[in-house]
């Protein structure tokens, strides 16, 4: 488990100080759900491959903020999930190595990846085709494609450019609520805003902010080791999107100064 500084920020020396010759696979989030922290992913890709491991990176929340080149980063394997940039739920796309997918078995068997069967033996096809056995979810890989068009049409550069401003917009915005404060503040931050309010449940946070209208994440986020790191069980997590405006900062902000006085209950 790679240990992170106070603003949540990956100490690259100690992660380093974990590898060795025993070292087989390395596995990070190329952005962190938790805290918005923008990994240093190539550098940690670097590290892990001299110590002659492969790389996994979990782009779920980067894909939809940033550009990604797996040739840049040089990772063995890249992964997201399509509803984390606005398509369908239960689909995703994985990016593997050739040579890497070429040595490895298929985890799962079924038509279109096998080449011959016979009662003695079974041939597979070549990569991608032996990992995609039986029929595939068709449906929702044309809602995935769609929901890629869309971002490509916007522009992933111009997403970026976008989100940051309103991220910078938005951190400075929030620091006006007594009692709140940031959870994760590195340099590099997709646009994530998690926070905490002293004094008041991140989940009446949530609850009193769904019936402003205002749509927002309250609990571990599936991540509760980083959390604990900051000695917490839970926060509220504003996701920023290319749909959001400095208005929808303003109602979020005006909403936690009421429920911070105590007059939205």
């Amino acid at each position: 488990m790679a240990p992170v500084d106070d603003r949540g920020q990956v100490l690259l020396e100690e992660f380093e100080r974990l590898m060795g010759a025993r070292t087989r696979m390395v596995s990070f989030a190329h952005v962190s759900n938790a805290l918005g922290t923008v990994v240093p992913a190539r550098e940690i890709v670097e590290i892990a491959h001299r110590y002659g491991a492969r790389v996994h990176i979990d782009g779920a929340q980067a894909v939809s903020h940033m550009p990604v080149d797996v040739q840049q980063l040089d990772c063995d394997f890249y992964t997201f999930s399509g509803h984390k940039v606005f398509g369908p739920t239960g689909i995703g796309a994985v990016f593997g190595k050739a040579d890497v997918l070429e040595s490895m078995p298929p985890w799962q068997g079924g038509g279109n990846m096998i080449a011959d069967v016979t009662f003695e033996r079974t041939t597979y096809q070549s990569p991608p085709a032996r990992y995609e056995a039986g029929t595939g979810n068709i449906a929702d890989a044309v809602g995935l494609g769609a929901a890629l068009d869309y971002v490509s049409a916007l522009g992933i550069e111009s997403i970026q450019h976008y989100e940051h401003d309103l991220l910078v917009y938005a951190q400075e915005r929030l620091l006006r609520v007594p009692g709140l404060q940031m959870i994760g503040t590195a340099r590099e931050k997709a646009g994530v805003l998690s926070f905490v309010i002293d004094g008041i449940r991140t989940e009446d946070i949530g609850a009193a902010l769904d019936q402003e209208g205002i749509a927002v994440r309250s609990g571990h986020h599936c991540a509760q080791p980083i959390l604990r790191r900051f000695g917490l069980e839970s926060t509220v997590r504003a996701s920023l999107a290319p749909y959001n405006t400095r208005d929808d900062i303003d109602a979020l902000v005006a909403t936690l100064l009421r429920i911070q006085a105590g007059r939205l209950s």
